[in-house]
Parts: structure tokens; C-alpha cells; sequence
């Protein structure tokens, strides 16, 4: 559904439309909502507050478990049984079931399964995310989808004292598992109602976004194939020796591959006037080009003056380069 922002004020003035015109636009808008979003956020912040301070008080995973039924099933309730009015506190309440739901699967696989397990948790969470995005058409689950996938592959996240950082552990894999997903999801969303069509644009997105970390961790590293399941916690010494007769992908193979992609994406966003395709391409592109700078050259100083007019000639050139699709495509 295609929406257009006048100013009709500004309209007006112009001498563009009359001011008959524009009252009768005004009554073809639609309604404001403020009020009512206001009032669903405090609801869900209310019911976060609330739940937080009940596990706080309760530690266990039954209470966990038992706060993140009540919270989907209140959003299910409120999804399928009230109007637009209240539907931001049913995807606040379904977001949190959801997400309660995987916590405490993980809460169960830490206490009680033995190591290796933790696959099911993934999968868990991937099928959650997956069967709530499509039932509720939410978008945030649908983005949550594709990070479990990746999960289930070796890719993740990880959080230490003032530092974060992404790992992919398989980064061969990643790439063409999340290379054919993305480009299902684009496919198919042509052929979709529009009210799917918004979940299904996101979660292949977030999609993109994977391929492309997946290149950027190969690019620094390469890729040992299939360490995570032959060697996944093996010590140093077995593992050097795994790696002896096993598959490497030099780091090199990954640079250029990922800059083969990289303009393959440009040309195809610019091509078919797919903004996003084309602009995220660019922005990896700098992401790519400045890495590099660094892996070969180092963190001289005369590195980082180079980095830094280059950076700024590349934010010139995306700026104009997002002018030139927007004057193509009008």
C-alpha cells in the first residue's frame, strides 16, 4: 500500500490546490493515533515492569515459562479479537511471549541438557520467531528469524566490558545458505498478498545483512570448512592437526568474492530502481575498502589520514549516488 506525504498547507498557499481541496484530503486522512499509542506502550512497559519484578521475586523457570504464555496469549487475544486500537500492545505482549518462550528454553538447556544441545535451542527459537512473524505479520519477529537461522550455523553475537562484536564461525556456509534465503524471499514477495509483503521484505533484509557479515568475517579470517562440527571443542593442539587435512578458503578468495558481490548488487539495485539493495551494497563496499585499508597497510598514521579523506569522499559519493536513483526513479 503506497503512501503520500503533502503538505497541504504549503498547498495551499502555493496556489496547487484550493482550499476546499485540501479540507477534503483532511478528511480522507487517517485518524491520529497518538493518544492511543501512548497508552499501549505504557501497558507493555507496565507489563514488562511487572513480569521483571515477579522473576526477580521468583527465580525459576516455571515463572518464566508461565509469564510468557500469559503474554502471548494475551496478545493472541487481543490480535485476533480487537481492532487497530490496541494492536501495538498485542505485538508488545506477542514479542515478549515470544521471546520468553526462547528464554526459557535456553534457561532449561543450561540447567538440565548435557553439552552439545544447544542446536535445539536455536532451532526452537528460529521455529518460534518464524510461526509468530507469519500468524502475527510482525515485522521484529520477522527479523529475529534469520538471527536464529544464522545461530543454527554459527553466527551470533558476543558482549565483553565496553566492547561488542559478531562471530560466524562457518562463513562459507552462511554466505550460500543466506544468499539462496534472501533471494527466495525477494522472489516470493512479488508473488504475495501485500499485507505479507512487509515481513517477508525484513526478514530478507536481515538476510542480506548476513551474507554480507558472513564476507566480511571471511575476508579477515578465511574459513576452515565445517570446523564447527568436526572440530567444534576440541584443544588447540587437536585442532591444528584437524586442520591439517581439512578445506581452507584463503582470506584473499573471500575479498574478492565479496567485491564481485558487493558491485553485482549496485548494478542490479540501480538497474531496477531497488534503493535499498543499492545503498546497503555501497555502505559494505565502504566497509569493505576501509577493512582492507587497514589489514594491509596497518594503523599508520599516514594510514589513517588516507582512511579518513576517504571516508569522507565515500559519504559524498553515497549522498549523490542516493540523489542519482531518486532523479532515475522519478
Amino acid at each position: 500500500m503506497a503512501k503520500t506525504i503533502l503538505d497541504l498547507d504549503k498547498l495551499v498557499a502555493d496556489g496547487s490546490l484550493s482550499a476546499e481541496d485540501a479540507n477534503r484530503l483532511k478528511g480522507l486522512g487517517e485518524p491520529s493515533n497518538r493518544i492511543g499509542v501512548f497508552i499501549n506502550l505504557f501497558c507493555i512497559l507496565g507489563a514488562l515492569a511487572v513480569a521483571a519484578g515477579v522473576v526477580a521475586l521468583e527465580p525459576s523457570p516455571a515463572i518464566g515459562l508461565l509469564l510468557a504464555l500469559v503474554a502471548l496469549g494475551g496478545g493472541a487475544a487481543l490480535y485476533f479479537t480487537t481492532g487497530k486500537d490496541w494492536r501495538v500492545l498485542a505485538h508488545g505482549l506477542v514479542i515478549m511471549g515470544c521471546v520468553g518462550l526462547v528464554g526459557w528454553m535456553a534457561w532449561q538447556a543450561e540447567e538440565t541438557w548435557p553439552d552439545g544441545m544447544g542446536w535445539v535451542v536455536h532451532l526452537f527459537a528460529f521455529m518460534i520467531f518464524t510461526g509468530a512473524a507469519v500468524i502475527f505479520r510482525q515485522p521484529f519477529l520477522a527479523a529475529l528469524s534469520p538471527l536464529a537461522l544464522g545461530a543454527l550455523v554459527g553466527s551470533g553475537t558476543a558482549y565483553w566490558h565496553a566492547s561488542y562484536g559478531i562471530f560466524v564461525r562457518e562463513a562459507t556456509l552462511s554466505i550460500l545458505l543466506f544468499s539462496a534465503v534472501a533471494g527466495w524471499l525477494y522472489w516470493l514477495r512479488n508473488r504475495l498478498d501485500e499485507a505479507w509483503q512487509g515481513i517477508t521484505t525484513v526478514a530478507a533484509r536481515v538476510s542480506f545483512f548476513m551474507v554480507n557479515f558472513a564476507f566480511w568475517v571471511g575476508s579477515l579470517w578465511g574459513d576452515w570448512i565445517g570446523e564447527m562440527w568436526a572440530a567444534p571443542d576440541r584443544w588447540w593442539g587437536a585442532s591444528q592437526e584437524w586442520r591439517e587435512h581439512a578445506i581452507f578458503i584463503h582470506e584473499g578468495i573471500f575479498s574478492i568474492g565479496w567485491l564481485a558481490f558487493l558491485v553485482a548488487c549496485i548494478w542490479l539495485g540501480t538497474r531496477d530502481h531497488r534503493r535499498f539493495l543499492a545503498n546497503t551494497a555501497v555502505v559494505f563496499l565502504a566497509i569493505h575498502a576501509y577493512t582492507q585499508l587497514f589489514e594491509t597497510l596497518g594503523a599508520a598514521p599516514w594510514t589513517l589520514v588516507i582512511a579518513g579523506l576517504s571516508m569522507v569522499g565515500v559519504a559524498a559519493g553515497v549522498a549523490r549516488f542516493d540523489a542519482w536513483q531518486k532523479a532515475r526513479a522519478a
